[in-house]
């Protein structure tokens, strides 16, 4: 089989960056090494992203509508691009939700794939928005809709001319989509009949999203020239929605869904080969060059799992907000098997993934919640000791953490669609964007604004700076291979596989820690996270002789200490990274 690296462990890309880590105490008899010098990261897809819905995020024009130029003036917030600063969150990826010209509020129905929407602004102002997410190493992750056009889109348009002028099903225009003849409609699927014709065509969102047929050479031909535009402008990989209704008339991974996929992927790759030798940045040790994330909006993680198949990696919804084994799950109590069964499931996840990828560094996209999803912190009561919990997680998983917009502040929205999409809540001057059309939250956002918190020892935001800058100074905790650890009868800790019976059946304290190993080529992190809420102490055993605590986090105050007989004891909410 051909192996479908996403990354090389071993390459790095042409650049390095450093990050510092502001949530270590200089002086520290537990801390290791400088703190001053940091690792060189390689210039690859392991990033810590930021999903962005655009029109909710920052208004750079005034009309009450979120912008590229809002975003572009607010980079500095995500990412200033200097280490020493500790005003930004050390994001270095951005998700951007659709920025096509399309019909609705949410662009999920393109017009253009090939210009931006008026709303949000103009070619030149992306291409400005590349230049300074380069200036600060952020990499752009663009969503691209490929299941279904606007009814508006002109191929649309095209098509249903055809039907109405008695056209077959198979003609150039309509076969770009999936019409039938009225006589010929399948059972499955939702299907909307073109007015005074006897034709049908496939639109499993609404009949204003008509399914393209990707099965067709010609959309084929014209998804190769959109991927090509894009790369060619600055946009370094895709998020691609609505990845399992691909090639069907319902959610399915069959054969003709992986096909397209694989090829998609493969093309991907192909072409940002291509344009990173053209920019100057390739690598003969690397040969996967986009990073394309698909959406499987499944809970159980099999048919997730099975689409790194294709190449692509796949968002983990099987521990996001809804799972009562998740992130959130285990830090609200809901989890029979606590702490020690999350670090299970994340080492059978990645190894899953891996084995599904053929490739021993495929990465995991770890999500809370997204646009389509409840708010976390209102899954977790606003608690904002419970929210720092989670964060830690999360952030500190193998893999790559997808933030959404507003969730390092702890900002609320639940209900439909448009309550989940609120705009971004600054506190000052650049407030002012309209709600989402649709929005009805009537909900207070208990745990205040951006500007309340930054300044704010102890606030989630705080929180979520420290760990991400924790994150992004270890290269292994997003790249390594995890192996799940938990404590034994003699209190000291040992690999999970080689207990006999669940661990907790040796030792209660594994309901309430998370513990684990991240190993990627000669270097090796130990974490340790105590999700509940009171202290913890265990031995490290002698696997770990020598091990310092080199970064910790404070999800509510307490100690995070390692002494000199190797017991480690983290208070509720503590989190502690170590290092040889």
């Amino acid at each position: 089989m051909k192996n479908k690296k996403i990354l090389s462990s071993v390459a790095a890309i042409a650049l390095a960056c450093s990050f510092g880590i502001s949530s270590i105490a200089c002086g520290d008899e537990n801390i290791v090494g400088d703190m001053k010098s940091a690792y060189d990261i390689p210039q690859d897809y392991c990033r810590t992203y930021y999903e962005v819905f655009v029109r909710s995020f920052a208004d750079g024009d005034g009309d009450g509508i979120g912008d590229l130029r809002g975003l572009i003036d607010n980079l500095d917030y995500l990412n200033d691009g200097n280490e020493k600063t500790d005003s930004d969150l050390g994001i270095n990826g951005i998700w951007m939700m659709p920025i096509n010209k399309a019909s609705s509020y949410h662009k999920y129905d393109v017009v253009d794939y090939y210009d931006i929407d008026d709303e949000y602004g103009t070619l030149e102002d992306f291409k400005e928005l590349v230049e300074e997410c380069n200036k600060r190493d952020i990499w752009l992750q663009m969503d691209l809709v490929l299941n279904h056009t606007s009814d508006e889109h002109p191929w649309f348009e095209a098509a249903l001319a055809a039907a109405r002028n008695g056209e077959e099903p198979d003609s150039e225009d309509m076969s770009k989509y999936v019409f039938v003849h009225e006589s010929d409609k399948p059972n499955t699927g939702t299907w909307h009949k073109v007015q005074n014709t006897d034709y049908w065509y496939l639109g499993n969102f609404n009949n204003n999203m008509p399914d393209l047929n990707l099965q067709n050479q010609s959309v084929r031909d014209e998804i190769k020239d959109i991927v090509d535009y894009w790369l060619e402008l600055g946009i370094k990989s895709f998020r691609l929605d609505a990845v399992p209704w691909a090639c069907a008339n319902s959610v399915s991974f069959g054969a003709d869904n992986k096909e397209f996929w694989t090829w998609f992927n493969d093309y991907c790759n192909t072409k940002g080969a291509e344009v990173a030798a053209e920019q100057g940045w390739a690598d003969d040790s690397i040969d996967r060059y986009c990073y394309n994330v698909g959406e499987v909006l499944e809970m159980s993680g099999i048919v997730s799992t099975a689409f790194y198949e294709t190449g692509m990696t796949n968002f983990n919804f099987s521990l996001s907000t809804t799972s009562d084994y998740g992130y959130a799950g285990v830090v609200n109590g809901y989890s029979s098997r606590g702490g020690w069964g999350l670090a299970a499931d994340v080492e059978e996840l990645q190894a899953d993934a891996r084995d599904a990828a053929d490739s021993d560094t495929a990465l995991l996209a770890n999500v809370l919640s997204n646009h389509d999803q409840d708010r976390i912190s209102g899954l977790l009561g606003y608690n904002a000791t419970k929210i720092k919990k989670t964060a830690g997680l999360y952030l500190l998983m193998p893999g790559n953490p997808y933030i959404y917009y507003g969730e390092e502040i702890g900002a609320a929205g639940s209900g439909e669609d448009p309550s989940k999409r609120l705009p971004f809540n600054w506190g000052d001057k650049r407030d002012g964007i309209e709600e989402p059309p649709g929005a009805d939250y009537s909900g207070k956002q208990p745990l205040g604004t951006l500007k309340s918190q930054r300044n704010k020892s102890g606030s989630v935001w705080s929180y979520y700076r420290d760990a991400i800058k924790l994150r992004n100074r270890f290269p292994e905790i997003g790249r390594g291979t995890m192996t799940a650890y938990a404590i034994g009868k003699n209190n000291k800790l040992k690999k999970q596989s080689d207990f006999e019976d669940d661990p907790d059946e040796e030792n209660s304290k594994n309901l309430k820690i998370v513990v684990y190993t991240l190993t990627w080529g000669d270097r090796q992190v130990l974490i340790a996270q105590n999700v509940s809420g009171s202290t913890v102490s265990f031995n490290l055993s002698s696997e770990f002789k020598g091990y310092k605590i080199v970064g910790q986090l404070k999800a509510n105050g307490g100690d995070v200490l390692l002494n000199s007989e190797n017991t480690l004891t983290l208070s509720g909410g503590g989190v502690a990274v170590l290092k040889k």
